[in-house]
């Protein structure tokens, strides 16, 4: 591991715009982003925190491109591929756990059976023949490295005769056994049980689409794209809502907003805390820090503005505590005018814009 200083391209003290030379997307927790830099015979890992400081660095082979970010009671952890060499001179997959704020290793290396699947800290084998549907998946415990479940040979073969893995976010393992899905703690207690149907899927399909993470308590169920996505709550299995195509989670307000026909914004037991239409010709971006930002020159601007004002104004947003428009600009939105809609914002105000594959990041306020 090793530390240094990121450059800063902007000349405002207040809210600099910064390029860590990302080429992935990055990922963040408590104000600290990951993502990689693309050398021609390595890649390295670049975490860097809400002022545009790089805290540490690692380097990795090239193959090694999975990572995962994910919260642990003690912090934050970057979980990081790598390749050690087995018996019989062939190379084997290994993750390790390290403090996303220090670099310093937490656990690992911990064989895997494969690579790292997503749905939180997965990893499947290879599939037969080298095509279908991947092989037996393993969950390990982001804190430990340990596993907490592995599936049985059996797992992929049509039938459920033993658990299937689908999702492990934090402490909340979610498995599906025979028709139903089953929430878990990470000591096997389980939590919940609730019939695939009432996620409208089958445990099969409940296995493959993908499971997002939405704050520490909820994920969302569905392919980035549709409108008929899940919002639940992995404590009690409980749907928030659904037929949406997006959901987000604001810490400052503890607030839980989706995207369908309407912008909703939860408590974070659930309860429907408002909701408004969505912005004529507006998409959301981002939700963070307070704020619901939408990509659109039009939508939640107050209506005293000029039509000049409107066009020059490339980002609105409205409270995510409330859902009321934002009457006037937050050093956030004045900072992403020439700069484009932000794609996520952490809790400290610090946000990533630009190509998401080689994001930018606008510092908090210092």
């Amino acid at each position: 591991m090793s530390s240094n200083h990121g450059e800063a391209d902007s000349d405002s003290a207040a809210s600099r715009t910064v390029d860590p030379g990302w080429d992935a997307s990055a990922q963040e927790a408590d104000g600290t982003f990951l993502s990689m830099h693309e050398n021609d015979d390595s890649l390295e890992y670049r975490a860097v925190d809400s002022t545009g400081e790089v805290l540490w660095t690692a380097q990795r082979p090239r193959a090694c491109s999975a990572y995962l970010v994910t919260t642990t009671d003690d912090g934050p952890i970057a979980v990081l591929m790598d390749q050690d060499l087995s018996t019989g001179n062939s190379l084997t997959p290994t993750a390790s756990g390290y403090d996303l704020k220090t670099g310093q290793k937490q656990w690992g290396p911990v064989e895997t059976p494969g690579a790292m699947l997503g749905n939180g800290l997965i990893f499947a084998g290879t599939p037969k023949d080298y095509i279908g549907p991947s092989g037996p998946r393993t969950a390990l415990d982001p804190a430990t490295g340990d596993v907490v479940a592995a599936e049985g040979e059996d797992a992929g073969e049509g039938g459920d005769a033993s658990p299937r893995v689908v999702a492990l976010f934090g402490e909340h393992l979610v498995r599906s056994q025979g028709s139903d899905i089953v929430g878990e703690d990470l000591d096997g207690q389980e939590r919940w049980n609730r019939a695939a149907e009432d996620f409208s899927m089958s445990t099969s399909e409940a296995r493959e689409v993908p499971w997002e993470p939405i704050g520490t308590t909820h994920a969302l169920l569905g392919d980035a794209g549709s409108d008929m996505r899940t919002l639940i709550d992995m404590r009690s299995g409980a749907i928030v809502d659904s037929e949406i195509a997006g959901a987000w989670f604001d810490s400052s307000s503890d607030t839980l907003v989706t995207v369908g026909s309407e912008l909703h914004g939860f408590d974070a037991d659930g309860t429907n805390r408002w909701s408004t239409p969505l912005p004529a010709h507006a998409e959301v971006s981002a939700v963070g820090a307070g704020l619901i930002t939408f990509d659109s020159e039009s939508g939640s601007e107050p209506e005293n503005e000029s039509d000049s004002d409107q066009e020059e104004q490339s980002v609105t947003a409205r409270s995510a505590r409330d859902g009321s428009p934002i009457k006037k600009d937050t050093p956030l939105l004045k900072a992403t005018k020439q700069l484009g809609a932000p794609h996520h914002i952490s809790e400290s105000g610090a946000a990533l814009i630009g190509d998401p594959q080689t994001p930018l990041l606008i510092t908090s306020q210092e």
